[in-house]
């Protein structure tokens, strides 16, 4: 029985593998582009030896500049991808029918992707033709019978200067960066020079955004140059609109929550919201972007933008370092994270958090016992003085305490429902391997055999 389920492994042929030349040209006359290549043996030599690929468009001058190719693998830069080399066949009388043929697979790809330029040909203009003389008889020997009689010439040649550059492109690759200007050399630069050892080259950067602390007064609008510099660095009106619809819709958001609403890029948000909000830095509305013209501190309604911070760093299911960085991938939902890298502002109820720190809104704590917190509050008319409004905010601080506590109550929940998940998981599958171990031990014994259908 079991010499009749041993069947013959079938042979598979494997395909060849071949090379690809990406040449930057087109190619009318593949002898004289391999010959511009080196040839086709110093091609394979190069390649099965590890060498550069050469390409010269002049190959008979020796001052030319060679361009050297990329070698590159498949795998490395393509994923799924197959580069397949196939002869097709297609007559005349019948061009319905195709007949194909694989001739193997590409499994390394050659480029030139740098510059072709700084080409020098020895060549000088004949005195009053447009004809020209070739240098290279001049300059070196061609065969060797002239280079053993070279330094014993009877007549001595006048050769005309033919100097390349000893040096020709610094860099295989066109710069982008931009020159800058020249040395300024007037009297206020020595001047300048002079007063200290060294001078600071860098650029002077302006900081157009303002930051207040929470006792500071607080700005009612922006700065002309700050605005005439966010419409500068930015041109497109849809970022400029989407901030604008956002602080009008709320003056106070923390940065993780304009990036999540707006889905802006990090960098570009930096660049325009000195024209919209100003940032606090403490009190009881630190770390928030403020709308220019409203203070928290004057509406009582302020004091649903007062922040929160809570840290988790007693779970092992919330990861310890992650940047706050927002996707733009929200299409799945109701899952314990919250999707891609996203970093959700809401602290929403049975979702753990993304990082085990956070500043939270009071009212972006969506937790019904929060919520109830916030309502009791409210109905108490607890009405502080606006001394301690600057310096507590418009909550009691027990109130502030008692959401910390409902949110690391939350996460401890769902984090231990999460681990009863996993631990159920790893039980299934250890029953599993458990019930394939003893059909193992059935199939061993002589003459019995157990098929499943």
């Amino acid at each position: 029985m079991n010499d009749f389920l041993r069947f013959p492994a079938q042979k598979k042929d494997e395909p060849k593998q071949l090379i690809l030349i990406r040449y930057p040209g087109i190619i009318k006359n593949i002898d004289k582009a391999l010959q511009s290549l080196g040839g086709l043996q110093q091609v394979s030599s190069a390649h099965f030896n590890n060498n550069s690929i050469e390409l010269s468009h002049t190959p008979e001058n020796p001052y030319t500049s060679r361009i050297v190719a990329e070698k590159k693998n498949q795998e490395a830069i393509s994923s799924g991808t197959l580069n397949l080399v196939m002869k097709i066949k297609r007559k005349k009388n019948d061009p319905g029918k195709v007949k194909t043929k694989i001739l193997g697979l590409v499994d390394t790809i050659y480029t030139f992707d740098v510059m072709c330029d700084f080409q020098y040909l020895p060549l000088k203009k004949r005195v009053g033709s447009d004809t020209f003389d070739d240098l290279i008889p001049k300059l070196i020997p061609t065969d060797l019978s002239t280079a053993l009689g070279w330094w014993t010439q009877d007549k001595a040649q006048n050769t005309p200067l033919f100097l390349p550059p000893y040096q020709f492109s610094r860099y295989l690759t066109p710069s982008s960066k931009i020159l800058g200007k020249e040395t300024d050399h007037g009297e206020k630069t020595k001047q300048s020079m002079r007063s200290g050892y060294g001078q600071n080259m860098r650029v002077e950067r302006k900081a157009l955004s303002v930051s207040v602390h929470a006792k500071s007064e607080f700005p009612l609008a922006p700065s002309n140059e700050a605005v005439e510099d966010a419409m500068f660095r930015c041109k497109h009106e849809e970022p400029h609109r989407l901030l604008r619809e956002l602080f009008e819709e709320r003056p106070m958001w923390t940065r993780v929550g304009i990036l999540y609403r707006t889905r802006l890029d990090d960098s570009l948000l930096r660049c325009i919201i000195q024209k919209y909000a100003f940032y606090i830095q403490s009190g009881p509305w630190g770390r928030l972007w403020c709308k220019f013209g409203y203070d928290p501190r004057i509406d009582k309604e302020g004091g649903l933008y007062q922040t929160l911070m809570v840290s988790f760093r007693q779970h092992g299911s919330i990861p310890e370092r992650q940047r706050l960085k927002v996707s733009s991938d929200r299409s799945q939902q109701g899952t314990l994270y919250a999707t891609g890298d996203d970093v959700n502002y809401l602290y929403e109820q049975g979702k753990l958090p993304r990082v085990r720190q956070m500043w939270y809104c009071v009212t972006d704590v969506r937790l019904p016992q929060a919520i109830e917190e916030l309502i009791s509050v409210v109905e108490s008319n607890y009405r502080p003085n606006p001394e301690d409004v600057r310096d507590r905010g418009w909550l009691p601080p027990p109130v502030l305490e008692k959401i910390r506590d409902l949110i690391k109550e939350d996460v401890a929940k769902t984090s231990n429902e999460l681990e009863a998940q996993m631990h159920e998981q790893e039980e299934d599958e250890f029953d599993y391997h458990l019930f394939y171990r003893q059909i193992s031990l059935i199939e061993q014994k002589p003459h019995s055999y157990l098929l499943v259908a």
